[in-house]
């Protein structure tokens, strides 16, 4: 899903792309002749065939991938994908859509309205491996709507999506009956209210949204300030994959060379024609895989503390560090630290969401002949310990940050507990060169824009190869955006701040809220509408 005004026209689509889905539910789930498990066959069969679509449009960043770094060809790559991720699509729909059909006697509204209920109670706690929803890929470029997720979340917006799709279906079976081309009866009634209660909550929505933009938008010059240099040096992964495909830069990882950009990048806090405040203090970003030198290693720390001292700066970036168990092991962690503008490390942190097959083997501790065998076939392939603390790192008196790393932006809980813990920036280093020329980026931004918003947080997203830009509480861009695989850095002078957000602070009552909504609505439905059945022949 790119950014930009295209995003806004085929994010919009959501709003009527699952309405033929729907339709083919209807057909399916209203013929008689059918019994419960034909029904649930070819409903999932459906949900197949969308999941598929919809995997093979939206993940084709991990086409890339597995075709380059797992050096398959090209038709295979596509096939795990779409029957891969697919099938993880497939379920989604299959359950908060199809689940509840399975159930239903008596099709005259109320079955409408239950499940639209259970659609929005289910989505947001079903396991997902990326933490999309339709909310998500709808409404980012529409701010007003956008701006309600520090209220309902993001999920929360699913609300939105999927009330427009549901009530298209009720006035598709409405047309169908004037017609006579349907024997099943539509509750006219319900269907306005529906109607009416929707375009209600719409409207507040955005009148929400609006009043919190206006609200905000004065107040993002406000707040501790620091000078921010973000360097997206992009380094090649080409030695590491062994595959001249990913190789879109020739630019070899050097720390000499990283420095050299560090240095250039800090030159406008230093000129006079800047009038940079030297009270003000400075922070060097380096994104993920681009430090050389494990956390231990003595030449790194010297050229470290050389840097910062020379520069009077804190040093933002990843590495990897280990201790040893008490079988005389190593256990490897994946970290983010900052060393402050003496040369002393402030902080550092464990990352906590490693990535599957990348940063850990699922299942290995269970099965070592499993791990032996995927550890010859995939030479590269690493294994860390997760971390637990939600680290915030304290740059003075005034500014804690947090550093999170690459995959933990798909975990919310993550971020909301760094920012309860004080973070008033955000930033993620991330290296995702391993995706190409996809749309990885600009998914990993599109995710970033939705926590600033929920949290009320500004944001750094910067990575090794790109789309990096500077996020204010809005979910803004409030920097240019640097192009993939080009060289290059952000300059920029930000006020670190928290907002309150209701969503941040209450979420689990929220989330409460919806479900006991839901029971109520389940328990009308059967009383008015008596739409459930249990006879598996029904």
């Amino acid at each position: 899903m790119g950014l930009g005004s295209h995003t806004t026209s085929l994010g919009l689509l959501w709003l009527v792309a699952l309405f033929p889905l729907f339709v083919v539910f209807d057909r399916i789930c209203q013929n008689s002749r059918f019994s419960w498990r034909q029904k649930a066959i070819w409903t999932f069969l459906a949900c197949w065939v969308a999941g598929c679509i919809a995997s093979a449009w939206a993940a084709s960043f991990m086409t890339h991938s597995i075709h380059v770094f797992g050096h398959l060809p090209k038709i295979v790559a596509v096939l795990i994908t779409v029957f891969g991720y697919g099938l993880e699509v497939t379920l989604l729909l299959f359950v908060v859509f199809a689940v509840p059909l399975l159930w239903i006697r008596r099709w005259q509204g109320w079955d409408i309205v239950m499940r639209f209920a259970f659609f929005v109670m289910a989505e947001p706690i079903y396991p997902k491996l990326f933490p999309w929803s339709i909310g998500k890929f709808s409404f980012l470029e529409v701010s007003w709507i956008a701006q309600t997720a520090d209220l309902l979340g993001s999920w929360g917006l699913g609300f939105y999506v999927g009330g427009c799709n549901f009530l298209l279906l009720f006035f598709w079976r409405w047309f169908r009956q004037s017609q006579g081309w349907s024997t099943f009866s539509i509750n006219k009634k319900l269907a306005c209210c529906f109607s009416g209660i929707y375009l209600v909550l719409l409207i507040s929505g955005m009148a929400y949204g609006g009043w919190r933009t206006y609200q905000l938008r004065p107040l993002l010059s406000q707040g501790p300030s620091m000078h921010v240099a973000a360097i997206q040096p992009n380094f090649s992964l080409q030695r590491l994959a062994s595959n001249p495909e990913l190789a879109y830069s020739k630019r070899k990882k050097n720390i000499y060379e990283l420095l050299n950009d560090s240095a250039k990048a800090m030159l406008p806090f230093s000129n006079s024609s800047f009038q940079a405040d030297s009270s003000i203090p400075k922070l060097v970003v380096w994104p993920e895989s681009v430090y050389p030198f494990d956390a231990q290693n003595k030449e790194g720390q010297r050229l470290l503390e050389q840097f910062a001292k020379s520069q009077q700066s804190a040093i933002l970036s990843t590495s990897v560090d280990w201790e040893l168990t008490a079988e005389g092991e190593p256990l490897w962690y994946s970290i983010a630290f900052l060393m402050g503008a003496d040369g002393t490390v402030k902080g550092r942190y464990n990352k906590i969401s490693l990535i599957p097959f990348g940063e850990y083997i699922p299942g290995a501790e269970w099965f070592p002949v499993y791990r032996r065998w995927l550890k010859e076939l995939v030479p590269n392939i690493s294994e860390f310990a997760r971390g637990k603390e939600f680290t915030v790192f304290q740059l003075s008196d005034t500014i804690r940050l947090s550093g999170i790393i690459c995959y933990d932006a798909f975990s919310a809980e993550i971020i909301r507990n760094m920012v309860r813990n004080g973070a008033g920036l955000v930033v993620n280093l991330s290296n995702l060169a391993w995706f190409g020329r996809t749309n990885a980026s600009q998914q990993m931004e599109s995710i970033l824009r939705w926590h600033a918003i929920e949290n009320r947080v500004p944001f750094l997203y910067i990575s090794n190869n790109g789309e990096s830009v500077f996020l204010n509480s809005l979910g803004e861009p409030m920097s240019e955006r640097l192009k993939l695989f080009e060289q290059g850095s952000l300059s920029e002078t930000i006020h670190l701040q928290q907002h309150y957000s209701i969503y941040r602070e209450h979420r689990e009552w929220i989330q409460g809220g919806v479900v006991l909504l839901y029971l109520i609505i389940l328990l009308s439905g059967h009383k008015y509408g008596r739409i459930f059945t249990i006879n598996s022949d029904a």
